[in-house]
Formats: structure tokens, C-alpha cells, sequence
């Protein structure tokens, strides 16, 4: 096992940009499943947590993901949520009974309103207010040339990468 040197390292201040508030195409990253915790629902409601990429360009106009998390609750007051997410990627039809195969999400894609949200600790972060259905996304999203160029985003991800020596 090799040994790190910790001392004198340069850590990036771990900022992230908050896109504005807005219409964006997305892609399921990846999800999660679990359980909730919230007096509001009731015991043992399934949660699924979804990590959604947004493509953006940022100010120096190299393309970017931005991470946003949102969690599905699976509870019969909170159903709606889950049947607009499947219906926004294409997995339930607009209208009728459905099944939701929550193995098919991931690399899925739709498109998502965001709005900018302050949280506890007085950072803004983005939250994704509303899925819409293909037969209802908006024309234009703020995202659109970002979303067409995607493919070309390349991510590093190897395992045995050693980020300093």
C-alpha cells in the first residue's frame, strides 16, 4: 500500500456553480434506494434518491455537468412525482396505468424545471421543481446547445488514478 503526502496540497475551494432558474434537459446519472426520514410521510417510505446531470456551458464557455439530486418518495400522496419523472423519460405513458422498472432509469433523459433554493447553511443550490411529460417540455431550455454537445463531455473514470503523489 502506498503512502500519501498530505501536507502542503491545493484543494480547490470546493464551489460548484447554481445554474439559474429555468428549464434544462438532464440525464439520470445514477440512483439510489432507501428509506425516508420524514415526520411528513409515513414509516418506512421507499425513497429514491435520483443524481441527475445537467450539461451547461459555463462562463468561459467550456461545457460542464452539473449534479443535482433529487429524491423520489414512494408514498400514495407523493405518487404524482414519480409517474411525472417516468413519464418525462419516457417510461409511462401520458395517460393510464403503468408499471415503473426503476432498473431502466439510469442514462435515461428529459427535461426538468430548476429553481434556485437557499439552504441551512446560506449556499444557493439548484432543486428540480417539476418533470414534464415529451408532449409538454418546453420548446427551448436554457441548456439546449449544452444538451446537443453532451456526447463530446468526456469523464475520467479510472479507479487506480492517483490524484497527487
Amino acid at each position: 500500500m502506498s503512502e500519501y503526502n498530505l501536507n502542503n496540497l491545493e484543494l480547490d475551494d470546493n464551489t460548484f456553480e447554481t445554474l439559474p432558474e429555468g428549464d434544462y434537459h438532464f440525464i439520470v446519472d445514477s440512483h439510489e434506494v432507501g428509506y425516508a426520514k420524514s415526520s411528513k410521510l409515513p414509516e418506512n417510505t421507499q425513497q429514491i434518491t435520483l443524481f441527475l446531470d445537467i450539461p451547461f456551458f459555463n462562463n468561459d464557455g467550456d461545457l460542464q455537468m452539473a449534479h443535482v439530486k433529487k429524491s423520489l418518495f414512494v408514498a400514495k400522496k407523493t405518487m404524482f412525482v414519480i409517474r411525472n419523472f417516468a413519464e418525462a423519460i419516457g417510461l409511462a405513458p401520458e395517460k393510464g396505468k403503468f408499471n415503473f422498472d426503476i432498473t431502466k432509469i439510469d442514462g435515461r433523459s428529459g427535461v426538468c424545471q430548476l429553481s434556485v433554493f437557499e439552504s441551512n447553511n446560506g449556499n444557493e443550490i439548484n432543486t428540480v421543481d417539476n418533470f414534464y411529460p415529451p408532449s409538454k417540455a418546453p420548446l427551448k431550455t436554457a441548456n439546449d446547445e449544452a444538451f446537443a454537445k453532451k456526447d463530446a463531455f468526456l469523464e475520467v473514470k479510472d479507479s487506480d488514478a492517483v490524484p497527487f503523489d
